[in-house]
């Protein structure tokens, strides 16, 4: 099992790596919300964060989006309207329970369930990738549920 999962691991990190996003791999908003407003540039991944919810949250198990996920999700392909050449990654995580193998796919199905949405939302489907990092970036280490709930998400990361 631990070579399997080391295996599975690399194979992530180096596909993370070729798409460019490994340098934002696992970010937040709180890693964004450092920089002044004064310095934000409109169209910038600051700008984003800042402007828009860059999460929706999913429920236990699930990948469907909830009518609160849809109102974020609506706002975000708003803004990617306003800057058409924007590129973005979608990643796909899970709370800490389960295998890795299966938090790996349903981390996978949120992400897409995302780029579904968006791409029906009028966004072309070439300017977005997404990523499943399952349950290898908690933001919660916790074992209450709410730790759980936040770890269960799509998190979009501008390029």
């Amino acid at each position: 099992m631990g070579k399997l999962w080391l295996f599975v691991m690399m194979k992530n990190c180096v596909a993370a790596l070729l798409m460019g996003v490994a340098f934002v791999a696992c970010t937040s908003k709180k890693d964004i919300e450092t920089t002044t407003t004064a310095t934000i540039v409109p169209g910038s991944a600051e700008d984003f964060a800042q402007n828009v919810s860059n999460t929706v949250y999913f429920g236990f198990d699930r990948y469907n989006l909830t009518p609160e996920a849809e109102d974020v999700l609506k706002a975000v392909a708003a803004w990617f309207q306003t800057y058409p050449n924007k590129q973005f990654v979608i990643e796909g995580h899970t709370d800490k329970r389960g295998t890795q193998d299966y938090n790996l796919g349903l981390g996978s199905r949120r992400a897409e369930s995302v780029k579904t949405f968006l791409t029906k939302s009028g966004l072309d489907k070439s300017r977005m990738s997404t990523i499943s990092y399952g349950k290898e970036c908690l933001v919660s280490q916790g074992d209450e549920e709410r730790d759980h709930a936040e770890n269960r998400r799509a998190h979009i990361v501008v390029q």
